[in-house]
């Protein structure tokens, strides 16, 4: 979700909120929503140009001395924003799906709250077709140990499949966060053994051990927030491809750059990768819907493997 999407629903929920606590501080309203008193204040600024009109009285209006000198806020003319948010078929099926989802990550103390929720929402749109959340299976001990030990703030010993390298690791990880992307299930925290922030598919966790000692290093303490599964970097390897019609999947699967969109549905993207060696076995598994363009060392590499592997056949009689 883009940043100004969260901002015009952060407004849009802030109006009401801010008309029945008249006078509340602006601090407590950052609290309440998640932000800092400056991010409020830019709300504020924005939402006084918000309303059903041009002149006064059709405006949202803000105490701007009371808010300047005192730091709390009064919000007047905002009566057309009285009634409740209501949910579209379409939002609320949305929230439904997400609260599926959320509900194969809650810990035992957050299902009521889940359940609560998709009670209601379902209730109210019964009438629509069921939807049945279906992720990658994960080792159902392996998901609870780490769900446990986020939960209590323990460390965690874990062996990783990468599957980039074709090799396993031992790592200690003080787990910060739990979530769903893209369909997979993933830990995010600090890996003691990179010295880093790292994420983890949960499906590529082969061992998992919840340890007795605490977490070491918090979310507030490392040295970067873990805001995508994959960020990269200015030294990221990464490719120029060519994709056709039946290729494009990959563009929503590994997040890729569109360069430029074709009317016969192909497209050429920017795709990052861990290294070069991840990016030519991506393309030699699909290696008849997906060409390289850049690098240059790239797409011989990948021209060199895929004659390797076709002079192999040469000569094989099959009967």
């Amino acid at each position: 979700m883009t940043t100004s999407v969260q901002r015009v629903q952060r407004m849009l929920a802030m109006v009401p909120y801010l008309q029945s606590n008249a006078g509340i501080p602006v601090t407590e309203v950052a609290d309440a929503f998640g932000v800092s008193v400056a991010q409020v204040t830019k709300d504020l600024s924005l939402l006084m140009m918000t309303g059903v009109g041009e002149y006064h009285g059709d405006l949202i209006d803000i105490d701007v001395g009371a808010l300047e000198e005192d730091g709390v806020v009064f919000l007047r003319d905002a009566d057309f924003m009285t009634r409740p948010l209501a949910f579209s078929a379409r939002e609320a099926s949305a929230l439904i799906v997400a609260l599926r989802t959320l509900r194969d990550t809650a810990t035992g103390d957050q299902l009521p709250a889940v359940d609560g929720a998709l009670a209601k929402l379902e209730g109210e749109v019964g009438a629509l077709a069921p939807v049945d959340v279906r992720l990658p299976p994960v080792d159902s001990r392996i998901k609870d140990t780490v769900l446990s030990a986020h939960a209590h703030g323990h460390r965690l010993h874990i062996v990783y499949a990468t599957e980039s390298r074709d090799r396993t690791t031992s790592r200690d990880v003080d787990p910060h966060k739990v979530f769903t992307t893209r369909g997979q299930l993933y830990v995010s925290g600090w890996c003691h053994l990179a010295e880093d922030t790292r994420t983890f598919r949960l499906d590529r966790i082969t061992e998992a051990t919840e340890l007795d000692t605490p977490v070491a290093i918090r979310p507030s303490e490392a040295s970067a927030t873990v805001e995508a599964v994959f960020v990269p970097g200015p030294e990221t390897p990464h490719a120029v491809l060519e994709l056709s019609p039946e290729a494009r999947w990959l563009i929503d699967e590994y997040g890729a750059e569109v360069i430029e969109e074709r009317p016969d549905g192909s497209a050429r993207i920017r795709l990052y990768g861990t290294d070069l060696a991840w990016l030519r076995r991506l393309v030699l598994r699909h290696a008849t819907t997906v060409r390289v363009i850049e690098p240059t060392s790239l797409r011989e590499d990948v021209s060199a493997q895929a004659r390797a592997a076709l002079d192999a056949y040469t000569g094989i009689v099959i009967d």
